[in-house]
C-alpha cells in the first residue's frame, strides 16, 4: 500500500513538473534494498528533484522504457537484472550526456569501476552515501547534460563530414573505418559499410575506449585513427566551431610516461607556450591538454589527412633518391627550427612522418608528436629507455644525459637510409639485438638504389655523419645536413633526367 501512494505520488510530482514549467530534474534511484531507495529518494526530493524508485533491475529497465528520466542512480549487486546489465542496455539507446548515470553501489574495487566507467557510467560513489558529494556529483552532471543538450539544439552537433547527425555521445562503432556511430543506422556515415546482420558492435567490447566519447565538454572523439608506442589517436570535432582536431590519449600509467599528474599541467602549459612559438608549417602543432580521468589526458593537436611515411614504405618498399632527400630536407626544415627554441623530438620515425602529396606535384612533410617528448618527461630508467629501436641513437639508451638535438640527426639519418634501402639500417631478433648494433657496427653502404662511384660515396658520406656513434662527430646542426644536401641534390637530379631519356 505505502509503495503503491509513493508510485503515485511521483507521478503527480512529474505531472506537476510538466504543467507548471519548472526545471525540476526527475531522477530515477535503483535499489533493491528498500532502507536504501527509501533513504536516498527522501534527501533527493527535500532537495528539490522529482523523484521515482526501481526495485531492481528488471524493474528499472521496464520503467525507464515507460518515462523519461533526467538521471539514474544505480546499484550493481541487485537480483534478476544487475545494475551492470541495466548500464549495458540503457548506453546501446541513450548517450552518457543523454541520460546521465551514476553508479551508487559498495563495490569499491578498481576493477568494477573501471568496467562501469568503460560501458558508460558517468560517475561512481561507494556506499555508505555521503549525500553531501552525492548532491554535488548529481548537480555538476545534470549541469553537464543540459549543457550538451542545449549545444544540440543550437546546431552544434553536427559533426559528421556528410552532414548527418552525429550524437555527441556514441556507444556504437563502424568496424571498418572506426567511427562512432548514432544508432543503429543501416550503414556507416563514413564509409558506407551496410549494418551487420549481428547489429554494429558496441564501443565498449573494442579497443577504443574513448571513441564516441565528448572530452573537455566541447571535442567529440568520432574516429579511431590509430595508435603508437605511447597513446591513441582520436579524429576530434569541436564541437563549438566545428573545427577537426587529432586527439592523442595517453595514461600517465603508462610505464614510459614519466610525469607525475600534479606537474602535467605546469609542463604542457609551458611546452605548448613554446610550440605555439613555432611557426614551421612542416611542424604538426599543439593547442591544448585536456584530463579526460584521473590519469588519463589528451594533446588537441592538428588534424592532418595525409598517409604516415610508414605506410607509403610498407607498400612502395624504397622510395627513389630524389624524393628521400627532398623527404629528409623538409623534416630538417622543422627539426631546426625546434632544435634553435631548445626543443628535441627524441621519436623520429616514419610512423610519426605524414606526408601530403600536393595537388599537382610533390610532397609536403608533417612531423608528429613534436613537444610530446618533452611535456610527458620521457628519460630512460634503468634498463628501460623512450624512443623506437630501429631509428635510435646510442646515447638514448647508453648515456641518457647526452640526449640533444644530434639525436634526432641521428634518428633522420636511419629514416632515410630506410628510404633509401627498405628497410632500418640495423635489424635484429629482437630489440637488444638492434640496439646494440647502433651501439658496435658501422653503418650499412646503400646498396639497392643501384649507386656506385661517386654517388654512391655522397649518400655513405651523407650517413656517416648523420648516424656517428660520437654525438661530436655528427652535423653540429642540422644546417650542415642542409648544406650537404643542396650540394649533393644537383648531382642525383642530373642522373634522373639521363635516365630519362635513355
Amino acid at each position: 500500500m505505502i509503495m503503491a501512494f509513493l508510485e503515485l505520488r511521483e507521478r503527480l510530482l512529474v505531472k506537476n513538473q510538466n504543467t507548471s514549467g519548472t526545471d525540476q530534474a526527475h531522477i530515477l534511484v535503483v535499489d533493491d534494498k528498500e532502507m536504501n531507495r527509501d533513504l536516498l529518494s527522501r534527501r533527493l526530493r527535500r532537495s528539490g528533484f522529482v523523484v521515482s524508485v526501481a526495485v531492481d533491475g528488471q524493474d528499472a529497465l521496464e520503467k525507464i522504457k515507460r518515462a523519461d528520466y533526467d538521471m539514474i542512480l544505480l546499484d550493481i549487486m541487485m537480483p534478476r537484472v544487475n545494475g551492470m546489465e541495466v548500464l549495458e542496455e540503457v548506453r546501446k539507446e541513450h548517450g552518457v550526456n543523454d541520460l546521465p548515470i551514476i553508479m551508487a553501489t559498495a563495490k569499491s574495487d578498481s576493477e568494477t569501476v573501471v568496467k562501469a566507467l568503460k560501458i558508460g557510467a558517468n560517475d561512481y560513489v561507494i556506499k555508505p552515501l555521503d549525500f553531501n558529494v552525492v548532491l554535488a556529483r548529481v548537480k555538476t552532471h545534470l549541469a553537464m547534460s543540459r549543457s550538451k543538450k542545449e549545444k544540440q539544439r543550437g546546431g552544434f552537433a553536427k559533426l559528421s563530414d556528410s552532414g548527418q547527425f552525429q550524437a555527441v555521445s556514441s556507444q556504437q562503432y563502424c568496424p571498418g573505418c572506426r567511427s562512432s556511430l548514432q544508432g543503429p543506422p543501416a550503414e556507416c556515415h563514413v564509409c558506407h559499410r551496410d549494418r551487420p546482420s549481428a547489429g554494429w558492435p558496441l564501443v565498449m567490447n573494442s579497443k577504443f575506449p574513448h571513441l564516441g566519447q565528448t572530452i573537455g565538454d566541447r571535442y567529440f572523439l568520432n574516429r579511431h585513427i590509430g595508435g603508437g608506442s605511447v597513446g591513441t589517436v582520436y579524429q576530434a570535432r569541436d564541437l563549438d566551431i566545428n573545427r577537426q582536431y587529432a586527439a592523442k590519449i595517453i595514461s600517465l600509467s603508462d610505464p614510459n610516461v614519466g610525469v607525475a599528474l600534479e606537474d602535467l599541467r605546469e609542463r604542457t602549459t609551458r611546452e605548448v607556450e613554446v610550440l605555439s612559438r613555432l611557426s614551421n608549417p612542416h611542424i604538426v602543432k599543439i593547442y591544448d591538454v585536456l584530463v579526460v580521468q584521473d590519469d588519463v589526458y589528451a594533446l588537441l593537436l592538428d588534424h592532418v589527412r595525409c598517409h604516415s611515411l610508414a605506410s607509403i614504405l610498407e607498400r612502395a618498399e624504397r622510395v627513389n633518391v630524389l624524393k628521400a632527400l627532398n623527404i629528409a630536407r623538409q623534416m630538417a626544415q622543422g627539426l631546426y627550427e625546434a632544435h634553435q627554441m631548445g626543443i628535441v623530438h627524441c621519436d623520429i620515425k616514419p610512423e610519426n612522418i605524414m606526408i601530403e602529396m600536393l595537388p599537382i606535384r610533390g610532397c609536403f612533410v608533417h612531423i608528429l608528436d613534436f613537444g610530446v617528448a618533452e611535456i610527458l618527461g620521457f628519460q630512460p630508467k634503468q634498463n628501460t629507455y623512450y624512443g623506437t629501436p630501429f631509428y635510435s641513437a646510442p646515447e638514448q639508451f647508453k648515456n641518457p644525459e647526452a640526449i640533444d638535438h644530434r639525436t634526432d640527426i641521428y634518428a633522420l639519418g636511419a629514416v632515410l637510409f630506410h628510404m633509401l634501402e627498405g628497410h632500418p639500417p640495423f635489424r635484429g631478433a629482437n630489440a637488444f639485438e638492434i640496439l646494440n648494433k647502433h651501439l658496435t657496427n658501422d653503418v650499412p653502404r646503400v646498396t639497392a638504389a643501384g649507386f656506385d662511384g661517386m654517388e654512391g660515396e655522397f649518400l655513405h658520406d651523407l650517413l656517416q655523419k648523420m648516424m656517428a656513434k660520437d654525438p661530436g662527430d655528427r652535423f653540429s646542426d642540422l644546417s650542415g645536413f642542409l648544406r650537404y644536401v643542396d650540394a649533393i641534390m644537383p648531382v642525383f637530379t642530373e642522373r634522373d633526367r639521363a635516365l630519362k631519356k635513355k
